[in-house]
């Protein structure tokens, strides 16, 4: 099982590198945290309930303005570095992670925002590829790097709003938005209740001592932007369009069951959604008396849902899940994320943490000859700016 270095290492990390780097000292140090979803995946654009918290792993900064009018860029785990200038015409570029940060910028532009010339050296732990918003979380670093430096106080909904535009503008990824609203408001030990229609946010705590959260990484890394994601969009909301109504939220299982859609597709999708829906409702409920084993048969019952209804699991995803839920003290595994591949999510009990973690990652081993990084976690703060010094 795979044990990440602390925060506080991180940002020592950063915060020397950045010194080397640009020769001085920076005036602050940024995390902005990865994030997994409980349950309620391929809703938030159907305008229904999800079940995120931000994870412990983190995309950390360290950062300082400067009078050049520059940003520059320097990554350390990939000794990547890049400079342009923030207020200038900002194009996206196939491929680029620096579609993310000039993303946002775009957004603060719009707004007749001027962006402040600054330094930043990054390292990160958050997988990438892996279904836990790797994207979101550079999207949330760099908002809140513009809106420390312009010394701005921008309503939090505001800058997850801002950050998803620019995914949707720079990366071509029509995703909901839960990932940015779960990395920039994330709590500590809570999972964040997230209606996508009206955006209203309610904190369910998640603080038993005994179970956990793991993650396991396929290795699998998909490309949300290759059109997958958005043929199930589409999908989506062709069935909204053949109902008559705004969003999936606003069907009843039983509606969706019985309608004649224009095909078999769009009904299965529209019946995930649906399902979905009522699964992350219950579970909540189950969460809340402490029922553990019936939010793990939901966990379950979503991760078939996504198999066969919604089709965007894969054939690693599927082994994954199906040898977690056998194991002693797991409730309930599933995929986690767009799809394709990516991360599963297992709930289980604490102390059969370790045991299960050696037993998948040499089952998987032996199957896909790939080696699947698994890490325990916990519901963790949303991205949080420090000034040093």
């Amino acid at each position: 099982m795979d044990i990440a270095d602390s925060r506080d290492k991180i940002i020592a990390k950063v915060i020397t590198a950045f010194a080397d780097r640009f020769n001085s000292q920076p005036t602050h140090a940024i995390t902005s945290p990865g994030r997994l979803n409980v349950i309620g995946e391929h809703v938030d654009y159907n305008g229904g309930i999800v079940l995120p918290a931000s994870i412990e792993r983190w995309i950390c900064g360290a950062f300082k303005a400067n009078d050049s009018g520059k940003v520059s860029i320097y990554d350390l785990k990939y000794d990547d570095s890049a400079e342009f200038d923030p207020n200038s015409t900002l194009s996206p570029e196939k491929g680029s992670w620096l579609n993310y940060p000039k993303g946002v910028m775009a957004q603060f532009q719009k707004k007749g925002i001027t962006i402040p010339g600054f330094e930043v050296c990054l390292f990160s732990n958050v997988p990438t590829g892996g279904g836990l918003s790797s994207s979101a979380a550079l999207e949330a670093l760099f908002a809140t790097i513009v809106e420390t430096i312009a010394d701005l106080n921008l309503d939090p909904m505001e800058k997850a709003l801002m950050c998803q535009k620019a995914e949707h503008e720079y990366a071509g990824v029509p995703c909901g938005i839960m990932d940015q609203a779960a990395v920039i408001m994330g709590q500590s030990q809570k999972l964040m209740k997230l209606d996508c229609r009206d955006l209203s946010i309610q904190q369910v705590p998640f603080k038993s001592d005994s179970i956990g959260l793991m993650i396991i990484d396929s290795g699998v890394h998909h490309e949300l932007a290759s059109g997958e994601y958005k043929n199930r969009r589409d999908n989506c909301e062709l069935a909204c369009k053949e109902l008559g109504i705004e969003f999936l939220r606003d069907a009843t299982v039983e509606q969706v069951e019985s309608f004649k859609f224009s095909s078999d597709e769009v009904q299965n999708r529209a019946l995930h959604v649906v399902t979905e829906i009522e699964r992350t409702n219950h579970l909540i409920q189950c969460l809340e008396l402490s029922d553990f084993e019936k939010a793990g048969k939901l966990i379950q019952q979503s991760h078939h849902s996504l198999q066969y209804s919604f089709e965007v699991s894969c054939a690693e995803l599927d082994f994954i899940t199906s040898f977690c839920n056998a194991q002693k003290g797991v409730y309930g595994s599933r995929m986690m994320g767009g799809g394709f591949g990516g991360s599963a999510i297992v709930m289980l009990e604490k102390e059969s943490a370790s045991e299960v973690a050696s037993a998948v990652e040499i089952a998987y081993f032996r199957k896909f000859g790939v080696q699947a990084s698994v890490f325990l976690t916990s519901p963790a703060c949303g991205v949080t700016c420090d000034r040093l010094g």
